[in-house]
């Protein structure tokens, strides 16, 4: 085998759109809240909450200073193929259906490092907040920020120094209290040893009103769930007069029987649910016992590709480029409804080609994150787009592209991954060779081999394609997958 070295000093993560940041549009969505970040060797998972007011969003973007690194149709999204023990700086904004943009979150930094956590939930909960105080109820909300190395743990809501609640969620509902009184309020982590790891206590006293309480409601159940809504039902309270529906800490509904639907949710998403009694004149009774569940993973329909272009690099070759606003494991590129090509990113070569031909262009999303199980899209709305003109011969395609051997560099944070490909007899005799990655040229050789030396943690899918002395490219070989090695922490 024939092979040469190239060393490439790629960005930490690919940008799936380089726009200006964003600012606030009048009438918009509201701005993400609650910004919380996790994660392992390569990647970074961000999670927030999107406030119930304002239009509804259609999906998230993600920004790593004014690039959108992510986009996704939930509150969560996990950034990938990022270089191992790098930084990042994040924010998210919301986008709604007329393409009008929030403002951005509060920023939140984190650092791809070999983990998961080696602590058990020694992270005491911080920024702990009264709000929605009445004469017998009031909710907390807190920061469930934790250190890359550290465990959620089980979080537990004390009042006056007893638990009344277990959650793993940011906000719980305290109710059943006694007007004009004052209590001790606090919320805690329960690390792996059974050891409560207390936030700094809150004073709160209710409002003055009635005493009256009617008996908490019992049975509360999970009866359905969809991607957007989740169905309860519960056992009636003696005097009640009406029920408060919370998830955590924020009331979601209000009903006079003993079900409820409530709505306006998003798919892929953790709740935890509980249920007062109202009597006549306000008064409520303390919380259910608690009902957890998810909202179903899938969009109803997965939305397609947008923004497809296809630009003309060659008499052989276009280029496409798109967007997607879902998380995606790979796409499906088409010509003239032909299948030519799968990525892992938004950008594709297709190569080739005959020059000066007309064809019309499509992307599918391939599959949904988790774990594909929400399956493709159909294909974006065509481009059309014509080859350059010029010669007609074309290599013939290479064969065979594989990794023959990948090991650690001896320099910090790069690893070295060796590939080898046959040639073929080519009638158009083949001068050298390219290596992509979507649209972009990872290497080139004159050799059937190379060895990259590339940034540590990155999964890449790469193609080759033989070049004829007029630079016209033969069809795809590939992909090749590959993950870039790296030497963990100790």
């Amino acid at each position: 085998m024939q092979r040469r070295t190239v060393i490439l000093a790629l960005g930490m993560a690919v940008a799936v759109s380089g726009i200006g940041g964003p600012a606030a549009a009048a009438g918009g969505p509201a701005t993400p809240q609650r910004l919380y970040a996790t994660n392992g060797a390569t990647s970074i998972t961000l999670s927030w909450t999107e406030p119930a007011t304002g239009t509804r969003p259609v999906y998230f973007q993600v920004y790593e200073g004014g690039t959108v690194v992510a986009r996704n149709t939930t509150t969560h999204v996990t950034i990938g193929n990022l270089v191992f023990d790098s930084t990042h700086t994040y924010t998210v904004t919301a986008v709604d259906q007329s393409g009008l943009e929030s403002a951005a979150s509060a920023a939140i930094s984190r650092t791809a490092i070999e983990g998961g956590p080696f602590a058990c939930g020694f992270t005491t909960p911080s920024n702990l907040a009264a709000s929605g105080v009445t004469a017998s109820g009031l909710s907390l909300s807190w920061s469930n920020a934790e250190p890359y190395y550290d465990e959620p743990g089980t979080l537990v809501v004390l009042l006056d120094a007893a638990t009344v609640a277990q959650t793993t969620l940011d906000s719980a509902r305290i109710s059943g209290l006694a007007p004009a009184s004052t209590h001790s309020v606090a919320v805690a982590r329960r690390d792996c040893n059974g050891t409560l790891h207390t936030s700094p206590a809150l004073s709160v006293t209710t409002l003055a009103g009635s005493a009256s309480r009617p008996a908490a409601p019992s049975g509360l159940a999970v009866t359905g769930t969809t991607n957007s809504s989740v169905s309860l039902s519960w056992t009636a309270s003696a005097s009640a007069a009406s029920y408060a529906v919370y998830d955590g800490g924020t009331q979601v509904a209000a009903v006079s029987g003993t079900a409820a639907t409530v709505t306006g949710l998003w798919r892929d998403t953790a709740h935890q649910f509980t249920v007062s009694a109202l009597d006549s004149t306000g008064g409520e009774s303390a919380q259910s016992g608690s009902a957890a569940t998810s909202t179903q993973p899938c969009d109803t329909v997965v939305p397609p590709p947008v923004a497809l272009t296809v630009a003309p690099r060659s008499a052989s070759t276009v280029a496409l480029s798109w967007v997607s606003r879902v998380q995606s494991s790979g796409f499906v590129v088409y010509r003239s409804g032909t299948q030519v090509a799968t990525v892992d990113g938004s950008s594709a070569v297709v190569t080739g080609l005959p020059s000066a031909s007309t064809a019309s262009y499509s992307v599918a999303v391939q599959a949904v994150a988790n774990g594909g199980a929400c399956g493709a899209s159909a294909q974006s709305a065509p481009v059309t787009a014509t080859t350059l003109s010029g010669p007609s011969a074309r290599p013939t395609a290479p064969t065979g592209l594989a990794v023959t051997s990948q090991s650690p560099s001896s320099s910090s944070n790069t690893g070295n991954v060796t590939l080898a490909w046959s040639q073929p007899a080519s009638a158009d005799p083949v001068t050298g060779y390219r290596l992509y990655e979507g649209s972009t040229v990872l290497a080139g050789t004159t050799t059937t081999g190379v060895t990259l030396t590339l940034p540590s943690g990155p999964t890449h899918a790469v193609y080759v394609v033989a070049v004829d002395a007029a630079g016209n490219e033969s069809a795809l070989d590939g992909p090749v997958h590959f993950t870039v090695p790296f030497i963990p922490f100790p």
